[in-house]
């Protein structure tokens, strides 16, 4: 039995497990406690296998802990329920060293591929953000008749009509690398990392 749970504590975070039953943390790694009523998030998620405790109701302990108080139930229930909704394949015999590094590996694969992700969409947000600023460039300093009989075009203009089609690009570059990320797939040997907000020989 210890040997089993030892194995569950450390084949899933207490991260995944409450991720899995609903609760999102913020970006500290607090949730609002499922075991008091509270307004105000007071139950930190650790990293690794050090578990999670509350501020606010002194609850604490590790991932078994947690899914034993969620649904009310026993450790041995608790452990066949993580068992199963993670499909660990634990068995009660003595663990296979084949399937444990098969499990450890996937959750270890899964984990970047959740930071990748979370890197993308966050380019994203940033580059998506400049290409609206350089859109409302483009219709603010949009020149009239007039300015454009007269030879006038403000500086402003000119460069957002540099910028725009380039940002367009990236941003197109980045929602492909997104889906696939999402889809698991990956690209090797991207470079959306490396993308800079203007365009080669452009200052931004």
């Amino acid at each position: 039995m210890i040997d089993l749970a030892d194995q569950v504590k450390s084949l899933v975070t207490i991260q995944e497990v409450a991720e899995h039953y609903g609760f999102h943390p913020n970006r500290a790694g607090y949730i609002c406690c499922p075991f008091h009523h509270e307004k105000t998030a007071s139950l930190k998620l650790y990293s690794g296998q050090r578990g999670f405790h509350c501020f606010g109701c002194g609850a604490g302990g590790s991932v078994i802990d947690f899914v034993m108080k969620v649904f009310d139930i026993p450790f041995r229930q608790a452990i066949l329920r993580i068992n199963a909704d993670f499909a660990l394949g634990l068995t009660w015999d003595k663990p296979d060293p084949a399937v444990r590094s098969a499990v450890l590996e996937a959750r270890r694969r899964e984990a970047r591929r959740k930071a990748k992700l979370e890197q993308l969409e966050e380019k994203h947000r940033e580059l998506a953000a400049e290409h609206c600023y350089w859109w409302e460039v483009l219709k603010y300093f949009s020149p009239t008749r007039e300015e454009w009989e007269a030879g006038y075009i403000h500086p402003l203009y000119v460069e957002a009509t540099k910028k725009q089609p380039y940002l367009e690009y990236l941003l197109d570059e980045l929602e492909e690398e997104i889906a696939e990320v999402k889809a698991d797939r990956g690209r090797k040997g991207s470079t959306a990392g490396k993308h800079s907000t203007g365009s080669p020989g452009q200052t931004a």
